[in-house]
């Protein structure tokens, strides 16, 4: 089952009802400020840690499972990525490393990796598909992106892959809301999940919508 929708999330996920989806992955804008890395979408926020607030909170409702939050700190919202931290202390069960091995270069301290928060209304802990899972573990950056003319943040196929791989079971009805050109979408296909994906731009949906259909 495949279900795309094209629109703003928060309001499409208020007609979900609560615990229909069972593993949420996905990767909000990281508000760097600059808006360089889309050509569809401003992902500049004037309250950027309300933006991540009121849109976990509908993520928690509607997932069953685990929540897995990707975002990257950077200068511009490192102050709202930990008060995040702090906000969802109770529901954060477990902090996943994405450690990129070619990271943009730098003057001061490069930045080589990501978090990936997981967090459940449910569960206490993560529990991994095999032993000795760890919570961190390394790609490169999408380098070779084909949309980098229309979308320049463009997530590396091999992160959604590792985590459906490593935390999701057969069966299960994978979402991401903020799906982008749609890569979430295309692992789970891989996989043989169910997937349901949101995208507010109608031109990265209409890139989506090709790309799972082709997979």
């Amino acid at each position: 089952m495949i279900n795309l929708m094209q629109g703003d999330c928060l309001e499409l996920m208020k007609s979900m009802d609560s615990g229909s989806v069972d593993m949420i992955l996905t990767s909000p804008p990281y508000n760097r400020k600059r808006n360089d890395k889309y050509n569809s979408y401003d992902d500049t926020k004037v309250d950027y840690l309300q933006f991540l607030t009121d849109i976990t909170e509908e993520y928690l409702r509607v997932c069953s499972g685990n929540v897995f939050i990707n975002i990257q700190k950077n200068y511009y919202n490192k102050v709202e990525v930990y008060k995040f931290i702090g906000r969802f202390s109770e529901k954060i069960i477990e902090v996943i490393v994405w450690e990129k091995t070619n990271p943009m270069p730098g003057t001061s301290i490069i930045n080589a990796f990501e978090y990936i928060f997981v967090l459940s209304n449910h569960n206490k802990s993560l529990k991994a598909n095999k032993t000795y899972t760890k919570n961190i573990f390394k790609t490169n950056v999408n380098s070779n992106n084909p949309y980098r003319k229309q979308h320049r943040a463009v997530m590396n196929i091999e992160v959604p892959r590792h985590l459906i791989n490593c935390f999701a079971t057969d069966g299960f009805t994978i979402m991401d809301p903020m799906m982008g050109v749609g890569t979430t979408g295309v692992a789970a296909k891989e996989a043989g999940m169910n997937f349901v994906g949101i995208e507010i731009s109608e031109d990265y949906f209409d890139i989506a919508k090709k790309r799972i259909d082709e997979a």
